[in-house]
């Protein structure tokens, strides 16, 4: 394993290296990747490097590179947006580069170490995200996570000729601990 961070069944979480560029391009570009983010600008790898420069120059950003233990293979980013150490609450996202990868357990695992290192060690009371009411299987795997859907976001963002709606969700410190921290 390279430099990892949080060591989990089938995957491990290390910080974001300049190696990594290549991945988040990938994560950027790809058209399933990028459908699920709304993602509408096309990037580069100059852009990609620029980023992880200044990337841990912010204090309310989280980001951790999603690896495969068995073969040290980076398959995703994971991380905490907008962390508020006052609020005690973040935004959580995870995506995984390349859908062949997509139903191999490594989201699920991601999702679940996150909100145990987010609990744990930030002593975070709030995670939450938004999810497209279109994205049924992101939205299942969240439920499934433990997230409470919160309510709809209507109209929340235009995309592909129409406006899309959002799923509001967030899981709470007492709910996580309340089920014995979804190990």
């Amino acid at each position: 394993m390279k430099t990892p961070f949080i060591i989990g069944e089938k995957i491990y979480f290390r910080a974001v290296e300049m190696d990594d560029a290549n991945l988040l391009l990938r994560c950027n570009n790809q058209p399933e990747v990028r459908e699920t983010f709304f993602i509408a600008f096309p990037s580069n790898i100059n852009r990609q490097e620029l980023d992880i420069k200044n990337l841990y120059d912010r204090q309310d950003y989280i980001p951790f590179i999603i690896c495969e233990k068995e073969t040290d293979r980076a398959v995703g980013i994971t991380a905490f947006h907008r962390v508020d150490l006052v609020s005690r609450a973040a935004v959580f996202s995870i995506r995984i580069a390349d859908p062949a990868d997509w139903g191999k357990g490594f989201g699920g695992e991601a999702t679940r170490m996150m909100l145990k290192y987010g609990f744990d060690q930030l002593n975070l009371n709030r995670i939450q995200l938004v999810v497209s009411t279109e994205n049924e299987r992101g939205h299942r795997a969240y439920l499934k996570s433990g997230f409470v859907q919160e309510g709809i976001m209507r109209q929340a963002m235009y995309h592909h000729d129409r406006y899309s709606d959002f799923y509001l969700m967030s899981i709470l410190r007492e709910e996580y601990y309340k089920h014995g921290g979804l190990k």
